[in-house]
């Protein structure tokens, strides 16, 4: 069974970044950090069933629950501070989870927002001794730095997206998947949210779907060069 406290971590301003860790009863060497979006919590369906996937299989999980959609000077912030503000706060959780164990393996799980922090968390100029995966929730393609920093990370990733997503477009996800030889699932008719307009039954398959690729890839070996799957609901 878990056990669960708070880590101090303090990033933008030096204020304190929200968050909860959750330690594997026997002593393991994985790590997940969550990274959620700007209104996607991290404990809508996404990222319940991967905490609960996770956890079953003995990983150390770290909740980054920034909630930057409750913050109205963040909301009301220059777009160039709200930035810097994310990275801040993200690269300070990021150093804090690291730093609590000898990890052999991290696998950073972001969504949209979640996943501009992790383009920069997988490029910043230090080493990293432990391995990393990266799951990729609707990631915001249509950022080309986004997709640069993808390319330098190159590392084992997943790709999630839903084909009615405005960020999706399948020459950008091509590109990232190919840099790095990555296994990608293509929602169809899912939207941003991941849900399937009108239809709450096919928005729950398509939870199972992604919950069911997310552990294909973080509990087994991946799939090298898996070609792009839309899963129709």
């Amino acid at each position: 069974m878990a056990t669960e406290s708070t880590l101090p971590i303090l990033g933008y301003r030096g204020e304190a970044v929200p968050n909860r860790i959750q330690r594997a009863s026997a002593a393991r060497d994985r790590l997940a950090i969550l990274l959620p979006g700007f209104g996607y919590t991290l404990d809508m369906p996404l990222f319940y069933y991967a905490e609960n996937l996770l956890l079953e299989q003995g990983w150390d999980l770290l909740r980054v629950e920034y909630a930057y959609n409750q913050r109205p000077d963040f909301q009301s912030a220059p777009a160039p501070e709200r930035e810097r503000w994310l990275l801040d706060d993200a690269t300070a959780a990021y150093r804090a989870g690291l730093s609590q164990r000898a990890y052999g393996e991290v696998a950073l799980i972001g969504k949209s927002l979640g996943a501009l922090a992790m383009g920069h968390l997988l490029t910043m100029d230090e080493p990293i001794a432990a391995a990393s995966s990266a799951v990729w929730l609707t990631p915001l393609l249509g950022e080309a730095r986004l997709r640069e920093q993808i390319a330098r990370f190159g590392g084992p990733s997943l790709f999630v997206i839903g084909a009615a997503d405005a960020h999706y477009d399948p020459t950008w996800l091509e590109e990232v998947r190919h840099a790095t030889n990555g296994q990608t699932v293509v929602i169809a008719s899912a939207d941003h949210g991941m849900d399937i307009a009108g239809d709450p039954v096919a928005s729950v398959r398509a939870v199972e779907q992604v919950v069911a690729a997310l552990a294909r890839f973080l509990l087994r070996s991946p799939e090298p060069g898996r070609e792009p799957s839309v899963v129709a609901p």
